[in-house]
């Protein structure tokens, strides 16, 4: 049996971080963060996969092909006003509502290099307007995880950033990508690191900066066929509820099909049949009701329906439902011309 609450909860495993900076030198020998035009891939010594990410994408590379690896949000862009202490990491964290920070038990307040003792209180959360905002620490901070699928290993990769912008960007270009396919998850995408010019708010005066973006090079079409494929290739345990909840709501729209919505049915009447289905006898006639001859049952056909898709393969090649999913299951048969394509494949397999 599974343990409750801990069995359930599936963990993607972090292979790496990559980087919107660099760490220099001072003339004092002080290091400091210094942002930088590209992405920088962790250094030898950090990773085993530097030489990879350097053949997939170069050494200073200002766009990468990525994935985004799940649905939730908290999965692949948690995003939250974080403090850091140098010495003991993140401090606080909050939603611009309520906030889990860690206090001194003996002052109550943030935990100093003194401090022995600490423990963890929920507090409200005043976003901007906290008095740890901005120079004192606490800004925003969104850790966006996401696939390299040309690069080895199951796992993500992580970018964080503070910049207003590239958050901006990212939530705006994900809500875009949902609106137009449903969703956003292991869609091929291109992530990028682009200027832009800002105004600084103290003087006035615009400088240039460097923000992430979602893009895609394909278009809409193109686009739809090829995320289909790589959510087969690509699928995390989170994906496969969607997948099947799809694949259900297409067979009830079949309910003047043989196999309904998952029952018997009388394809005439919609009626559920008690007991088994039995299946036509195979006629080259009910073949020419779909258009085409007996002759031309190699040749690509179009069905006005998955109902007239089944239909055939059950006439023809006495397939059931199930072992025509087997064959197509890279195919959606919502679209007219993937349709066409499942009927190749069915046709070079099971075609004498």
């Amino acid at each position: 049996m599974p343990i409750s609450g801990l069995s359930d909860d599936v963990r993607i495993p972090r292979l790496g971080k990559i980087r919107l900076g660099i760490r220099v030198k001072n003339k004092e020998g002080v290091e400091h963060p210094e942002k930088t035009d590209y992405f920088v891939f962790p250094k030898e010594g950090e990773s085993s996969l530097r030489g990879a990410l350097v053949k997939a994408f170069g050494e200073e590379p200002k766009a990468l092909r990525i994935l985004i690896p799940a649905e939730d949000d908290e999965t692949w862009c948690e995003q939250y006003y974080k403090l850091y202490q140098s010495s003991r990491d993140m401090v606080c964290k909050g939603d611009g509502k309520t906030a889990c920070r860690t206090v001194d038990v003996k002052t109550g307040e943030l935990p100093t290099k003194t401090t022995q003792t600490i423990k963890y209180i929920d507090m409200p959360c005043k976003g901007r307007e906290c008095p740890q905002y901005g120079r004192t620490g606490c800004g925003e901070v969104m850790n966006l995880r996401f696939v390299l699928p040309e690069v080895p290993g199951l796992g993500v990769w992580q970018i964080d950033t503070g910049s207003i912008n590239s958050i901006l960007n990212i939530n705006s270009c994900a809500k875009l990508i949902r609106r137009a396919f449903g969703r956003i998850s292991l869609i091929p995408l291109i992530l990028s690191f682009d200027p832009i010019d800002v105004k600084i708010p103290e003087s006035g005066k615009k400088s240039r900066a460097y923000v992430l973006n979602l893009r895609t090079d394909v278009t809409l079409a193109q686009l739809a066929d090829v995320a289909r494929n790589q959510a087969k290739q690509f699928a995390v345990p989170d994906m496969m509820p969607m997948l099947e909840a799809a694949k259900e709501a297409q067979t009830q729209t079949d309910i003047d099909t043989l196999w309904g919505d998952g029952v018997p049915v009388d394809r005439d009447t919609g009626e559920i049949i008690d007991g088994e289905i039995i299946p036509p006898t195979p006629a080259d006639a009910e073949f020419e009701k779909l258009g085409r001859t007996p002759e031309e049952k190699s040749q690509p056909m179009t069905f006005a329906n998955p109902g007239e898709f089944y239909t055939a393969c059950l006439t023809h090649f006495k397939l059931d439902k199930s072992a025509a999913d087997k064959e197509i299951a890279m195919y959606d048969l919502t679209v007219p011309a993937q349709r066409v394509k499942a009927w190749q494949q069915i046709v070079g397999t099971y075609q004498k």
